[in-house]
């Protein structure tokens, strides 16, 4: 092997290692009404299903678990990556980040939330929830020594998420995308990336954001 070789194949390598699959359904609740030309990203570890933010909702699957400690760096991560996807150079959407607005591990009522989010400017808020977070195994690679063998298993982390996209109006989802990120040694920003990725062109295909490409 040559010399030039050896510096493509670890690229190849590194590539491999950090890339993932996505799978995205979408579902409209009504045909589009507008495109959305202001969003609120609002990331939060809940397994509830999402049919309005009213303040039931708001007091028992969000208060406290949108700007707690716990998840801090990858709620920020996903957000900004969102807000990097979203706000495309010809996109007239623009992403406010919920850790922008809202202070961290502190305690906000819903009348509260609702009026610095509608201070913002946005009319839409763009809900995202991992639902679920998993490792498969894909292969075990078995070492031999000289008196010993090792074997190792390689695995595939997973995750499952559910995104709403909230009227700031109706404060009910006007539309649902349902996804599963599947990894191949790749970390939290990885499957973040491409999530992100997926939900700016179904949102864009679905009509409810305008983008230029």
């Amino acid at each position: 092997m040559t010399k030039t070789a050896l510096p493509l194949l670890a690229l190849c390598l590194l590539l491999l290692s950090g890339c993932a699959t996505t799978y995205t359904t979408t579902a409209k609740v009504e045909k589009p009404q507008k495109h959305y030309i202001g969003m609120l990203s609002l990331v939060v570890n809940t397994t509830a299903e999402i049919s309005q933010l009213d303040s039931l909702t708001y007091e028992q699957h969000i208060r406290g678990k949108f700007n707690n400690l716990e998840n801090h760096r990858h709620r920020r991560q996903l957000e900004k990556t969102l807000a990097r996807n979203i706000e495309q150079p010809s996109a007239q959407t623009r992403l406010v980040k919920s850790s922008d607005v809202f202070a961290m591990n502190t305690d906000i009522s819903y009348s509260e939330f609702l009026q610095q989010v509608r201070a913002t400017g946005v009319d839409g808020i763009l809900l995202v929830k991992q639902s679920a977070y998993w490792h498969t195994t894909n292969s075990y690679t078995t070492v031999h020594y000289e008196y010993t063998s090792a074997t190792t298993a390689d695995t595939e982390p997973n995750a499952a998420y559910h995104t709403y996209l909230i009227d700031l109006d109706s404060l009910q989802p006007v539309w649902y995308a349902n996804s599963t990120v599947s990894g191949i040694s790749a970390g939290f920003d990885t499957l973040n990336n491409h999530l992100a990725r997926s939900i700016f062109r179904k949102l864009r295909k679905d009509k409810f954001i305008l983008a230029g490409y």
